[in-house]
């Protein structure tokens, strides 16, 4: 049986709570869903625009490496050629490299020259700028120079990179004097400016910021768009450029790691980064030109901010329709409520409650055709109903009575009965008719117990009430033990004492005990397949303990045993109200009874707390 039932009503609300949150989930993924695709196609417009612009710069980079490729045999040959002009420390190194430039027939880039000592340092240069600049802090630099000065190595050249101080690209060739006291360099420059500039020319107006950034193996240089050099650069204008690209501040201090995380970025999505930030209305997208002239440490970033006004406005819009969409359905869905509640379950509910009160609905009119019919059908039912409920309750009370009356009757003619076989135990003393009489008498004390519940029963229903007293439970069961050991003997039983105290005291009315007693000892005679029967009281600390033990086979259904009407063994006849009564007496007592086996016996144990 539901025990924790719900009303009509609230059945509906939660339905309609259900349906609504539903709705919702689903509104809201389709507001989600529209959101994403909205801002997605943003992304992709302005990422295909960032590609594009990627592509320029590209291409601008790969025509300066072509130049530095298309030259490099010639610049190897111009190269072999230094040595011989130089005679005992002196070199005319501008002459040099206008001789070279004079004959450079592809105009892609020009030529400088440049004397190095052996601590590194340029010493003489046609770029009176290089002139002391220590190439030996580059770890790379300073290897392959050393190569040449040692004469492991007759030439070497290095990888392109960006001159800082005039953004232009060079790339370094060494080779020794022949006193081997300095190193002869050339040096091939390519002007990237011009193209560079073009190209952010062309793609400022469509963005609201643009910005390209040069990263070699240690820094990272913001390039001048607007002047033809590069901005003055340090290592915390480098970390803030990587805080700005990994949007986070980092803890690392390590150039070279922090870099890595920006690559590691760029791997992780395509050499692409998307930042939306629409309290700003603004759209960052960073791309990565990798791998310049075939160098793994020569990279472009290009970082282009783009004006998102309308995405925001498209945003706000969406926005406002999520909310008509709400309020319309909390309208709809409230009104649908109002409607059900009032029209259909309120004349229900009526109805209802005057089936509770037991009275006829003349005013439960309903639009409903069906809540009308059973309306109607409950006012007739009603009327037939009450009219035999007020006939059988007459019919109940006219049998209460005759059973009430015919227990009373007995009760004479009972005590009559006893009173002489009593008589007739001291009277006649042939050991046959004893045993008649024994029989007769055993028969007798179970009619009288079973008067007693009987008796017991039907004062329920009187003004009898059966109150507590202080009585001595061990006495009590030693005389109901007595009473009931003829009727054990007769049925082959024997009823073995096993009382421990001689007296104990509890607050119980007589009668109600000797019921417990009574019903527990009559049930063991009953129902025992053994001959003895253990009936145990016992004092422990603050409480009392009896138990009634017998032979037999386990209780299929202890839980039931205490239970109305109910019988263990079907065949045998019984009221079964016997431990029912007993139940209903532990209960306003507060008495703990149960039921187990153990060895071979079933145990009823009672628990009086003291």
């Amino acid at each position: 049986m539901i025990k924790n039932k719900i009303t009509l009503n609230k059945v509906i609300l939660l339905f309609f709570l259900l349906i609504s949150f539903v709705s919702f989930l689903f509104i809201y993924s389709q507001y989600r869903t529209s959101r994403e695709i909205l801002i997605q196609s943003y992304l992709n417009k302005y990422a295909l625009l960032a590609l594009q612009v990627k592509e320029h710069f590209s291409s601008a980079f790969d025509k300066a490496f072509y130049a530095f490729k298309n030259q490099e045999k010639q610049n190897i040959l111009n190269l072999y050629k230094l040595p011989y002009f130089y005679s005992n420390g002196k070199v005319d190194v501008v002459k040099i490299a206008k001789f070279l430039n004079k004959y450079n027939t592809t105009k892609s880039g020009h030529y400088e020259v440049f004397l190095l000592d052996r601590n590194y340092t340029i010493v003489k240069s046609s770029n009176e700028k290089e002139i002391g600049k220590n190439l030996g802090k580059n770890p790379f630099f300073k290897k392959i120079i050393g190569d040449v000065f040692k004469g492991t190595k007759q030439i070497e050249m290095s990888y392109i990179n960006l001159d800082v101080s005039s953004m232009e690209l060079k790339k370094y060739y060494f080779i020794r004097t022949l006193d081997a006291k300095y190193i002869i360099g050339l040096a091939y420059v390519v002007s990237i400016y011009d193209s560079l500039k073009d190209i952010y020319d062309f793609v400022k107006p469509t963005a609201k910021s643009l910005d390209v950034y040069f990263v070699d193996k240690y820094m990272i240089y913001k390039l001048n768009m607007n002047k033809n050099k590069i901005s003055n650069q340090d290592y915390k204008t480098s970390y803030k450029i990587i805080c700005d690209i990994l949007d986070r501040h980092v803890e690392e201090k390590n150039p070279r790691k922090m870099l890595g995380y920006i690559f590691n970025l760029f791997e992780k999505n395509n050499n692409l980064l998307k930042r939306i930030d629409l309290s700003k209305h603004e759209l960052t997208i960073f791309t990565l030109i990798n791998s310049l002239f075939e160098q793994v440490n020569s990279k472009v970033i290009i970082k282009l901010v783009y004006d998102i006004s309308n995405l925001k406005k498209d945003l706000d819009k969406l926005n406002e329709n999520l909310l008509i969409t709400l309020l319309l359905f909390v309208l709809v869905f409230a009104f649908m409520y109002v409607v059900i509640v009032f029209r259909i379950t309120k004349p229900l509910m009526k109805l209802i409650d005057k089936m509770k009160q037991n009275k006829p609905c003349y005013e439960c009119d309903s639009y409903i055709q069906e809540i009308d019919d059973v309306k109607n059908s409950y006012n007739i039912l009603h009327s037939k109903l009450n009219k035999e409920i007020e006939k059988n309750k007459n019919l109940l009370e006219l049998n209460r009575r005759f059973i009430v009356d015919t227990i009373h009757q007995i009760r004479t003619p009972l005590q009559i009965i006893m009173l002489n076989m009593d008589l007739l135990k001291f009277q006649i003393k042939d050991k046959d008719v004893e045993e008649i009489i024994e029989e007769i008498d055993a028969a007798v004390a179970m009619l009288t117990n079973s008067y007693e519940d009987l008796a017991y029963l039907s004062s329920n229903n009187t003004a009898i009430t059966y109150k507590p007293a202080l009585i001595d439970i061990a006495k009590v069961l030693k005389s109901r033990m007595g009473f009931f050991s003829n009727i054990a003997k007769v049925n082959d039983k024997r009823l073995v004492d096993n009382i421990k105290e001689d007296s104990i005291e509890y607050m119980i009315n007589r009668i109600e005990f000797e019921r417990i007693i009574d019903n527990n000892i009559s049930n063991a005679i009953k129902y025992s397949t053994g001959s003895d029967i253990e009936i145990t009281l016992k004092k422990e600390s603050d409480r009392v303990v009896l138990t009634f033990a017998s032979e037999g086979d386990p209780i299929k259904n202890p839980d039931k045993i205490f239970d109305k009407n109910y019988r263990e063994q079907a065949h045998k006849r019984g009221l079964g109200l016997g431990l029912n009564i007993v139940k209903n007496i532990c209960d306003k007592y507060s008495i703990k009874y149960r039921v187990y086996y153990k060895d071979g016996k079933n145990v009823f144990e009672y628990v009086f707390k003291l």
